[in-house]
């Protein structure tokens, strides 16, 4: 299992795709980082953190002629927002998780058997902040190997 390698094709999708489906709304690109979430650092008004949560292996049988193994990766995409009204901000943090839902349904990410969204959490007044919302998609890609 390469992680970089997967962190990197995860972060090239959303690059090569997002805009697409964020411009239907009329949403500007975010800016991506792999980085930990810190909005005193990240002042940006679209913020996309891409954070890896847990990674779980099947377990093989050892008579099974299969050389491949396959992995289930869960990771988090955090869509946070800034800089504008408390209403404009829940507007832009709704329609950029939908936009991100779509795109996770129509295009699939190069070398991954499946992705899907398991969950979504929305979080109003990040960090006590009137002016910060974000959404958290949390996805399970699995990646044979």
């Amino acid at each position: 299992m390469d992680f970089k390698k997967t962190q990197d094709i995860i972060v090239d999708y959303i690059n090569k795709n997002y805009s697409d489906y964020l411009s239907i709304f009329g949403i500007e690109n975010p800016f991506i980082t792999t980085e930990f979430i810190d909005f005193d650092k990240f002042k940006k008004k679209f913020i996309v953190f891409i954070e890896f949560d847990s990674s779980t292996f099947s377990i093989t049988d050892k008579w099974n002629d299969d050389c491949s193994q396959t992995e289930k990766l869960i990771v988090n995409i955090f869509l946070a927002f800034r800089e504008d009204t408390p209403a404009n901000l829940n507007d832009r943090m709704l329609n950029a998780t939908t936009a991100y839902f779509n795109m996770n349904r129509e295009k699939r990410i190069n070398n991954i058997i499946n992705s899907h969204i398991t969950r979504v959490d929305f979080f109003k007044y990040v960090e006590a902040n009137t002016n910060i919302f974000s959404s958290k998609l949390t996805l399970e890609i699995n990646i044979e190997e």
